[in-house]
């Protein structure tokens, strides 16, 4: 039974919108009708596309495994009797450009000393979104965006409106041809941005970047320090980030799935945003490192944007980490990210293998399979691509049972493990 648990985050097509949901959302979603589809390898030359998911099935309970990568350090957790694709020696034949898949069962995979002799999975190195390249204005934007994820607050409005202050709104609301509820929601109801910032955050051009297209005030220095804090009653700026983002806290700050639906510069201006924030580039090594708050979800967020730009991402040694912040004597417990924007490992036609650092019985989890619409008749060679997907991260996964009929490749029914290890290839 090939499954992973329904807090497994899965980026997905939603009717026709980019998505990152969990996989216990994306039943509901099912159920409720939507046109889900989820990214795929078509093919032995490594072509990426999106395919419909026919079904979410649920199991209930399942006892799971954690797989972690040594690398990255990005894990995944599955049934211990699912079927995944692993590593074979044969697995990139570059002269031929194509790819020669293996297949494993989780519980056959294995995790010793030395590295080498340990299994090793399949990533792909970058989601495949159909969506512009973008231009520098869509950076900016972005980059404000990221920005105010790292250093920014809102300030909401204190004081209700009274009835005099309600009929100057209506006069507004009419010149804007709206009615006093559709400008009620227009101008939001926060009252300002306020981004507390440091003097190098000017010495970067941090600053400047934002005020290329939005207003903000002087900015006010705190005595005995170089902390500054700059606000902004700009209303394309409030309502672009209300628009994108979620949260109020560093605790709970994190992007709505509308931010994957513009375009590739924006969102690389939305990552180096957060990056200039909370982040320090490591010139030696080409990698930006980031520390944030305990806040899960900016941290799944990160690791797909990234996925979503090509980047690898590393989980550091250290994933808690206790530390000190700058703006505060007490400590915290953090979540730490290197992001390389280049590849050191060896890849090919769009996937990077990895050795498995450990193998964890994690118990039972609510399990649940996406089951993708068939790409190929199951006659056709190529029929091993029909139950591919890409899910948490970048892990390609199967939600198929692999058999192997003396020399032709075919999908079946699931059968008893013992019945169906040694007919894997």
């Amino acid at each position: 039974m090939n499954a992973l648990g329904g807090d497994t985050y899965v980026f997905a097509e939603i009717d026709g919108q980019y998505s990152v949901f969990t996989l216990k959302e994306l039943y509901e979603l099912h159920k409720q009708g939507c046109k889900i589809k989820v990214p795929t390898l078509l093919n032995e030359r490594g072509d990426k596309g999106w395919v419909e998911v026919e079904d979410v099935v649920s199991y209930g309970n399942q006892s799971f495994k954690r797989i972690t990568l040594s690398s990255s350090r990005l894990y995944v957790e599955i049934s211990e009797d699912a079927i995944i694709p692993a590593f074979s020696h044969h697995l990139f034949e570059t002269e031929k450009e194509k790819i020669m898949l293996n297949f494993s069962i989780v519980n056959n995979l294995k995790a010793e000393k030395p590295l080498y002799f340990n299994s090793s999975l399949l990533l792909s190195t970058r989601i495949p979104l159909n969506i512009p390249d973008g231009d520098q204005k869509d950076y900016d934007y972005g980059f404000a965006l990221g920005f105010f994820i790292s250093e920014g607050n809102f300030v909401k409005r204190k004081h209700k409106n009274t009835k005099r202050s309600m009929e100057v709104l209506k006069g507004f609301a009419r010149n804007k041809g709206m009615s006093l509820q559709q400008y009620l929601s227009y101008i939001t109801d926060v009252k300002e941005i306020v981004l507390t910032v440091g003097a190098f955050d000017f010495e970067r051009g941090n600053i400047k970047i934002l005020q290329k297209y939005f207003k903000f005030s002087k900015p006010y220095k705190y005595k005995n320090s170089n902390t500054y804090k700059i606000y902004s009653h700009d209303l394309n700026l409030i309502r672009l980030i209300i628009e994108h983002v979620e949260g109020h806290t560093s605790h709970d700050k994190h992007i709505k799935n509308t931010v994957y639906n513009h375009s590739i510069k924006f969102l690389e201006g939305l990552l180096q945003g957060v990056l200039n924030g909370d982040g320090w580039y490591m010139k030696k090594s080409n990698c930006f490192g980031i520390k944030i708050t305990t806040n899960f979800r900016l941290y799944n967020d990160l690791i797909f944007l990234s996925k979503g730009l090509g980047y690898d991402v590393h989980l550091w040694k250290a994933i808690y980490a206790k530390g000190g912040f700058a703006w505060s004597d007490k400590f915290y417990w953090s979540l730490q990210l290197g992001i390389f924007k280049t590849y050191h490992r060896r890849t090919a036609l769009g996937l990077v293998r990895e050795h498995i650092k450990s193998i964890e019985d994690v118990g039972e989890k609510e399990a649940f399979n996406l089951v993708v619409k068939p790409l190929y008749p199951e006659n056709d060679k190529r029929a091993k691509f029909n139950h591919l997907y890409f899910t948490a991260y970048g892990f390609l996964v199967s939600d198929a049972v692999k058999t192997l009929d003396r020399g032709s490749l075919s999908f079946s029914l699931p059968v008893p493990v013992s019945e169906r290890v040694d007919s894997l290839f």
